[in-house]
């Protein structure tokens, strides 16, 4: 068996094309020795892989070379996982947690763009975010659900895509807890007082200074505490107050994430349910257990 060249974090570009071209070897277990010094390698790798692959046209190499990318960006993605989830419940990011899960479904999007995208919808409603919390809400439907056509994806509820938040900010159509996601983060820069509102089968944005509930997936419509009621009635669930609370950022989370292990379990796609359960195993070891604020 070949030797692999060391795996040292200061491997060279030069070092790096070497195990690319050993990647094409053969043996199999050469190919398993040398996938893992690239991946061990990390980032750094990744452009002179990418390079690699823009100039291949061997099959078997190219899916060779897609699958250390992706294993490098998903490393990647536990790292930062892990670091997240160090912060206390209160200042656990839910942005930053909805974008790396973004990032296990999509492993090469860049994030930094879809950020400011972000910011840009704020400061164009900034200007009639002076009013009250009830006032803002309705400035914030209009220009999230009728200017921008924000909606639900009622025609492929079950894509993956739909939790992906990337992909919602993009396609602009989602599912009740993405879109709600959406609405949360410019409700932050904005200073709205709003929470997410889990409620069995369906997620909603609640205020705190009222009971009003906002349904993201029906273009925003305002509910009241009685519309809820019926909702779930009509999902065959036992109206009690305490759905109506606030939940934390861990809760929401985990939802998207429990979400995404369902779709793929049902798709038979068992490479990418393990990917998510992995962060979900991550999240609900941590020490400061999702729980309602």
């Amino acid at each position: 068996m070949k030797n692999a060249p060391s795996s040292s974090p200061e491997r060279s570009a030069t070092n790096i094309d070497a195990l690319v071209h050993l990647l094409s070897d053969h043996d199999l277990r050469v190919v398993r020795q040398i996938h893992r010094h690239l991946v061990d390698a990390g980032r750094e790798a990744i452009p002179v892989l990418r390079d690699a692959l823009g100039d291949c046209d061997d099959p078997t190499l190219a899916a060779r070379l897609g699958t250390v990318i992706e294993d490098i960006a998903q490393a990647d993605v536990d790292q930062h996982w892990e670091e997240l989830l160090q912060s206390s419940e209160r200042e656990l990011d839910l942005e930053a947690g909805a974008f790396l899960i973004a990032r296990a479904g999509d492993p090469q999007v860049g994030t930094a763009p879809y950020r400011q995208r972000l910011d840009a919808m704020a400061a164009e409603l900034n200007p009639l975010s002076s009013g009250t919390p009830r006032q803002v809400v309705r400035h914030l439907n209009e220009y999230l659900f009728h200017t921008l056509r924000f909606r639900g994806n009622t025609q492929q509820y079950y894509d993956p895509n739909n939790s992906f938040l990337h992909r919602v900010l993009d396609d602009r159509v989602g599912i009740p807890i993405s879109l709600s996601i959406v609405y949360l983060l410019l409700g932050q820069r904005l200073h709205v007082p709003v929470a997410g509102v889990g409620l069995p089968g369906h997620f909603l944005v609640g205020l705190r200074t009222e009971p009003v509930f906002i349904d993201c997936f029906h273009q925003g419509a305002l509910l009241t505490e009685k519309d809820c009621a019926r909702l779930l009635r009509d999902f065959g669930v036992e109206f009690d107050r305490r759905y109506l609370e606030p939940c934390s950022h861990a809760h929401i989370l985990a939802r998207m994430l429990r979400n995404l292990i369902a779709v793929y379990e049902t798709r038979q796609e068992e490479t990418h349910g393990r990917r998510f359960r992995r962060l979900l195993t991550t999240l609900e070891n941590r020490e400061n257990r999702p729980h309602v604020l």
